[in-house]
């Protein structure tokens, strides 16, 4: 077990990036969720962490809107298709959501998940 001096040391030894990773990572475990490197292509998949960004588009055929979702080991895209904004999914906020697990251009997407917004804390 590491003394009291060694986890303070590697406590403030870290950036708030780091500290913030790791957070998502032990909450999303201690909810049951599959962490993002874990993920399989083409498994069902419930993930949890927070929205690092938002795009939606107007003109595109369909529009849609994507944020990615961070969990401190990973990030995986999440397509809404036919919207362009959904009250409360914003940067910042803390989901769950679960769904089919495909890639997009090289990048870890699921499109229309469900999903629940979590408390931050």
């Amino acid at each position: 077990m590491a003394s009291l001096l060694d986890r303070l040391r590697n406590h403030y030894g870290r950036s708030s990036e780091e500290l913030e990773a790791d957070e998502l990572h032990e909450r999303a475990g201690a909810i049951g969720a599959t962490h993002v490197r874990d993920v399989q292509e083409r498994s069902l998949a419930d993930l949890s962490g927070v929205i690092r960004t938002l795009t939606h588009t107007c003109s595109s055929n369909p529009p849609h809107l994507a944020v990615e979702l961070f969990d401190g080991t990973g990030s995986v895209q999440l397509v809404w298709l036919g919207r362009r904004a959904i009250r409360g999914i914003e940067p910042g906020v803390y989901l769950r959501a679960h769904g089919r697990v495909t890639r997009r251009a090289g990048v870890l997407t699921i499109y229309n998940p469900r999903y629940e917004i979590l408390p931050r804390g």
